[in-house]
């Protein structure tokens, strides 16, 4: 059993029995029996507890995962009875459904409890079971032998083409002249993408250029001893009858290290495949002389920091998959040209579509289908249109076992990628992203958000928020998750591989782990566990009479169980059938703005995580006071214009999102008792007392986002206020001290005016977003003195690009973004940055519809790593070659930036999504003349989802009927 899902049973059931003791200690009026019954259960449990914790400490035989996962159905069935017979935070016992007094059954249920503990702690695996433990299939087949590294999965023609472009282009790399000096180059990408076969096509293209050659796998050696010894042994093979190092024989490596023997050469050429620890190459890498003549290392990674470490600027060179049309033509080449027929194109989309454009997975299913084609020649006459469906529905599956030989080696690649995460935690929220629909991109704070309340953190606790954003940040690093959204230096978006998806959508079900209906089907268990229910549901693009069929009846699922239920474009289950939800997310649904369905959601007492985002809703019941433990409310892109103080007076509420205007009646005392962390979303009304208590009262509030009303509905339930009236903010109350505010998002031009006229030290928000116009900035003295300020992002500001470049004064500033969205971008003719400017600026973005002339003078920016030039098309100025002439001017001229080559720690430049692939091209040849060798791509595609640009457009048009031109006439009297 892997150690990491006994560590985390156990300490799941040590936190059921601190409930259990809780509940003994706080229930005064509980009778003997029942206190007897539980403490019995506590006892027991302590005691399954201590054996498995001294078997697996001491080396006295792994946990059966079987034994395992009967000790947590039976910890979550203990917290079940008592959350659902001991309502939380109340005294006294109560019944949940008639609040009458049934000990007899309590007595009994906890009866059967103690017979069950009994029965895991003498659970014996029946003859011949395994330990259920994740690992590759291992029976006999030729492709189970282990491969040679660098042959030969090249021989097939589909395996060439797939790499044929990332073939010209580092080879490109390899040969360009930069000196003598050793030149690392890093190929880093996901598992199964072809790094090794295009390390391989290299290697044989070039070996003969080279005195000597070696090859090594990092992750097939012992130790480090073993990796060098290997090089050693291979170098000295290869190296040319020429070379007088190369008279020696092979024994002499136990005479000679590998450094030593490279030092002798002219030039080597050594690839170091697959180094997935970084402590590995910081060891061997002094192995290396630095005087290489012109030698060439290659590494492959699936690990971002391993790539940074060894490589950099353009020396990292990433892989990124194929496209729709090169994934077609791999995975036809490889079924053969001979069943590429119309009807057969039209089946196999799904399964082009579900390999993300990832070769291995093209190329494995396409052998399987080629290998059914010619097995079933004479029954079918050859592949059919149910062979590609069939394929396509259960790729997944096939994948996970392994049980095929042409999905052996990509279900060995993605499960030593699942098996090499960090801890069972970092598993468990893997397998999480199964609840998302497949195809659409992940909100990234809505998943660690959601991660926080199914308690996948390491404490637990919806606080701990760096634990999960540091999970998020190792699935990015392992290429196992891909941004495909940045904003403001943040991953706003982001999803898992399609290939990866399908294999985890598959383990997560036949480990129980959750329950998916997507379109009407369910998603079949096909695992060993049995007796275990499942406790998470995801139901996406499904119509009522499919889930009816797979949830309520015929299937068996038990809604009474489930703790987590998201619902992604169908419709609405019965809530009355849930009783102990932890996590509701509706997002998108219709049907929610009904009294009905509200008042079902308000009595889920457990509920924890609460989003209506987007959905029908107007309104919030006021029942919704009974959610006592709800620690997150979202309701952004919904018609709620205000909500009710009840949800302000949520004893556990941390985060609430939303556009809404606070209820009248928030006093001090309501503010003390608040734990808000979060209000974002919050529009700020004409002598707002409300949010005044909450600004000045509310002490555990950290992040702010506000927005200034200018018009109402008929039904609001604040009178209209004219622009510029609303009375001064309470913010600079908060600026100091332990519960000063962090982050802070305004989204006005009087509010965001007004904070700048009182903004100085000391101030320690870390955090500042302004959205509107701004007459002027602080005076330099004043910005030199705020040292907390970390983060700046100004939006349509109006100001100079002259006035802007003042900021630079800002001692401590981390990121800035200067956006103008408007007009032709910045007013003003140059952005100076002067020596000793931003001197800890790490991230640089300007966004705009142009791009304003940069010059940038030797001695600023010192600790710039990434350069942001957001501009659909920024101008070709002529070079000036009398005031900055460097190896680097055309690559600065090209993009609208002069002395770029003073940026002495530029790892990145970004270019807007719509850069033309030949300018992004010569660009990157031009970024080999800096010295630091600085990367140049495109950002990301943003992603917007039409339904939900839709409900926001039409939100707003109902929240602000002139579309925002009452305003603009403001600002325009304003300026003139």
């Amino acid at each position: 059993m892997i150690g990491g899902e006994v560590i985390q049973a156990v300490t799941f059931a040590n936190s059921v029995l601190s409930k259990v003791a809780d509940v003994i200690t706080r229930d005064k009026s509980m009778k003997s029996a029942v206190k007897r019954g539980l403490n019995d259960i506590k006892l027991d449990m302590k005691m399954v507890i201590s054996e498995i914790k001294f078997n697996e400490e001491n080396n006295q035989g792994a946990t059966h995962e079987s034994k395992v996962v009967i000790l947590k159905e039976l910890a979550n069935d203990i917290e079940d009875f008592i959350d659902l017979t001991w309502v939380p935070g109340a005294s006294g016992l109560l019944l949940s459904a008639f609040g009458l007094d049934h000990r007899p059954q309590i007595v009994q249920t906890i009866d059967h409890f103690k017979d069950s503990i009994q029965k895991v702690r003498t659970w014996q695996p029946d003859a011949g079971s395994s330990q259920g433990k994740d690992s590759a299939a291992t029976w006999s087949c030729p492709s189970a032998t282990p491969l040679n590294p660098y042959s030969r999965d090249l021989d097939h023609e589909a395996t060439f083409r797939s790499i044929c472009k990332h073939r010209c282009e580092l080879q490109g790399l390899l040969s360009a002249s930069e000196g003598q000096e050793l030149k690392v180059i890093s190929i880093v990408g996901c598992r199964g993408v072809g790094k090794t076969s295009l390390a391989t096509a290299v290697y044989d293209d070039c070996r003969a250029e080279y005195d000597c050659v070696a090859w090594v796998v990092a992750s097939e050696c012992r130790d480090l001893e073993d990796l060098l010894t290997k090089l050693l042994k291979e170098a000295q093979r290869t190296a040319k009858p020429t070379s007088t190092a190369a008279q020696g024989s092979i024994s002499d490596t136990e005479q000679t290290s590998l450094r030593n023997f490279l030092s002798d050469k002219s030039r080597y050429f050594v690839v170091i495949d697959d180094v997935d620890r970084l402590e590995v190459w910081q060891a061997i890498k002094r192995e290396f002389p630095k005087e290489g003549h012109g030698s060439r290392i290659i590494v492959t990674t699936s690990m971002h920091s391993v790539a940074a470490e060894c490589s950099w600027g353009s020396h990292v060179y990433t892989m990124q998959c194929l496209d729709k049309d090169e994934s077609e033509k791999v995975f036809w080449e490889s079924v053969g040209k001979e069943n590429q027929t119309p009807a057969l194109e039209r089946a196999s989309e799904g399964i082009i579509t579900k390999c993300g454009g990832l070769p291995l997975a093209l190329i494995s299913v396409a052998n399987y289908l080629r290998r059914r084609g010619r097995t079933e020649s004479q029954v079918a006459g050859g592949l059919t249109t149910e062979h590609c469906k069939s394929a396509a529905c259960t790729l997944g599956d096939k994948i996970l076992k392994g049980q095929d030989s042409e999905f052996l080696k990509i279900n060995r690649a993605l499960l030593q990628c699942y098996n090499n995460l960090p801890d069972y935690a970092h598993q468990s929220c893997l397998l999480y992203a199964s609840v998302f629909p497949r195809g659409r991109p992940i909100n990234s704070k809505v998943l660690l958000r959601r991660w926080m309340s199914e308690e996948f953190a390491a404490h637990g606790t919806v606080s701990d928020e760096e634990g999960v954003r540091s999970c998020l940040q190792a699935f990015i690093e392992r290429c196992i998750v891909e941004p495909v959204e940045i904003k403001n230096a943040r991953v706003a978006r982001c999803r898992v591989h399609s290939i990866m998806l399908e294999f985890i959508i598959h383990k997560a079900v036949s480990k129980k782990f959750v329950a998916l209906v997507d379109k009407d089907e369910l998603l079949s268990n096909n695992g060993t566990i049995t007796n275990v229910r499942v406790r998470r549901l995801s139901v996406q693009d499904s119509t009522k009479e499919g889930v009816d069929d797979a949830v309520c009846t015929a299937r068996g699922i038990d809604l009474s169980v489930i703790r987590s239920l998201t619902i992604f474009g169908s419709p609405l289950l019965d809530l009355r059938a849930c009783e102990l939800l932890r996590v509701l997310d509706l997002e998108g649904c219709k049907g929610v703005n009904n009294d009905t369905v509200l008042e079902d959601i308000c009595k889920q007492r457990l509920l924890k995580y609460l989003s209506l985002r987007g959905t029908d809703v107007d309104h919030l019941h006021q029942k919704i006071k009974h959610l006592v433990h709800l620690e997150t409310l979202d309701i952004r892109e919904t018609s709620v214009e205000v909500v009710a103080i009840e949800v302000i007076r949520l004893p556990l509420l941390a985060h609430l999102f939303g556009r809404f205007e606070l209820p009248h009646g928030i006093t001090e005392e309501i503010s003390k008792q608040s734990k808000l962390q979060t209000l974002a979303g919050v529009v700020v009304t004409e002598a707002d007392k409300s949010f005044e208590n909450i600004i000045l009262h509310a002490r555990k509030l950290r992040k702010v986002k506000i927005y200034q009303a200018t018009s109402y509905s008929s039904n609001s339930c604040n009178r209209q206020m004219n622009p510029g009236s609303i009375s001064p903010l309470p913010l600079n109350e908060r600026f100091t001290g332990s519960t000063a505010l962090q982050i802070l998002s305004i989204d006005s031009s009087d509010l965001s005016q007004e904070l700048i006229s009182f903004l100085k030290a000391p101030c320690a928000i870390t955090s500042i977003k302004l959205r509107g116009q701004l007459d002027i900035l602080p005076a330099t003295p004043t910005l030199t003195e705020l040292s907390d300020l970390n983060r700046l992002l100004l939006i349509s500001t109006g100001l100079s690009i002259e006035d802007l470049s003042a900021l630079q004064n800002l001692p401590c500033l981390e990121y800035l973004k200067l956006a103008e969205e408007d007009g032709d971008g910045f007013r003003g003719s140059s952005f100076v940055l002067k020596s000793g400017g931003f001197p800890s600026l790490r991230r640089l973005c300007f966004e705009a519809p142009r791009l304003p002339q940069v010059q940038i003078e030797q001695g600023s920016m010192k600790s710039l790593t990434i350069l942001d030039l957001l501009c659909p098309d920024p101008v070709i100025r002529e070079p000036r070659l009398g005031r900055h002439f460097c190896s680097f001017i055309q690559l600065e001229t090209r993009l609208g930036v002069e002395g770029v080559s003073y940026l002495e720690n530029l790892k990145e430049v970004i270019l807007h999504h719509s850069m033309s692939e030949s300018k992004v091209q010569a660009w990157k040849e031009e970024a080999i003349g800096h010295n630091n060798k600085p990367s140049v791509k495109r950002q990301p595609q943003p992603t917007i989802h039409a339904a939900r640009h839709e409900m926001q457009a039409r939100i707003d048009k109902r929240k602000n009927p002139d579309g925002g031109k009452g305003e603009k006439d403001d600002k325009l009297k304003k300026k003139k």
